[in-house]
């Protein structure tokens, strides 16, 4: 998609993006900036998709159902199931590459229905409206709050970091474009989401792993949520043999090797047939 494709409102979004950024004010600057937000106008489609979430054009504020919006200006705001009060999360990526700013709110409401192309507003907390909303996924009626929420969640992980795998895209000089799936990047991801310190968050992670690798270690099946199980697996112990070179037909001796233990994993059908639905193109930076 080119720049002069794009609505005019996402156009002016991305002029003053321009202006402010490391890349040269040009046509092709402007175009591959079009890309960039075709492409997580596309994610956001895929993802909506994934979790059975609809896309619609407006909701009322006194549904009960959890949303995901994408705003004009790229930003991602989850909005949870309303109970006594609505969870809100804002995360504004723009061309942030490491951790995205952002707002949490324990309990809110919607101060007035949603409409695309127009801001979405809440009665309380520090955030009291967003730019204008592009798209709107919202859960089925039919799902439990807590799977609601469950969704949300996923989603809304999913596409920030997403959005910034593909803002490291449009970098100039990519070397000085900090990873963004290192355990330190990682560890400042969930210490901002979740609001403790980077060393609280590190602290527990490493437990975590310490755990898993614990729970390996003494032989058990040891459960990772979603992505499946590790376990250790004994490799028998092979004598030594001789083979032949495939293209010199020479003769060569393999060592014998003693009986290991090994680890494996064993992911989930559920990750199987996520993976299976990610085009080559969604994972290329």
């Amino acid at each position: 998609m080119t720049f002069n494709e794009l609505p005019v409102r996402i156009q002016i979004h991305i002029q003053s993006i321009l202006e402010s950024s490391e890349l040269p004010d040009n046509t092709d600057s402007r175009n591959l900036m079009a890309d960039t937000w075709e492409r997580k106008s596309s994610l956001f489609k895929q993802q909506a998709n994934l979790l059975n979430m609809e896309i619609i054009n407006g909701i009322e504020a006194d549904d009960l159902r959890g949303m995901i919006v994408m705003t004009y200006s790229g930003s991602i705001v989850s909005i949870g199931p309303k109970e006594k009060a609505r969870e809100v999360e804002y995360a504004s990526i723009h061309l942030r590459t490491d951790v995205p700013k952002t707002i949490s709110i324990v309990a809110t409401e919607l101060s007035d229905d949603i409409h695309i192309g127009e801001a979405v507003r809440f009665t309380t907390g520090q955030l009291k409206q967003t730019s204008a909303a592009y798209m709107l996924a919202v859960c089925d009626s039919s799902i439990d709050i807590e799977k609601q929420k469950e969704r949300i969640r996923e989603g809304t992980i999913f596409l920030t970091n997403g959005f910034m795998k593909i803002n490291r895209s449009i970098h100039i000089d990519k070397s000085s474009v900090p990873e963004q799936f290192t355990s330190k990047s990682m560890t400042r991801y969930i210490a901002k989401r979740y609001n403790i310190t980077a060393a609280l968050a590190k602290e527990i992670l490493d437990d975590y792993s310490l755990l898993i690798e614990t729970g390996m270690m003494l032989g058990e099946s040891v459960p990772l949520g979603r992505i499946g199980r590790l376990s250790l697996k004994r490799k028998e112990a092979q004598k030594a043999r001789i083979i032949r070179h495939p293209e010199t037909g020479e003769e060569i001796t393999i060592k014998a090797k003693p009986a290991i233990s090994v680890p494996k994993i064993s992911f989930s059908k559920y990750l199987k047939e996520k993976a299976g639905t990610i085009n080559e193109e969604d994972t290329m930076v």
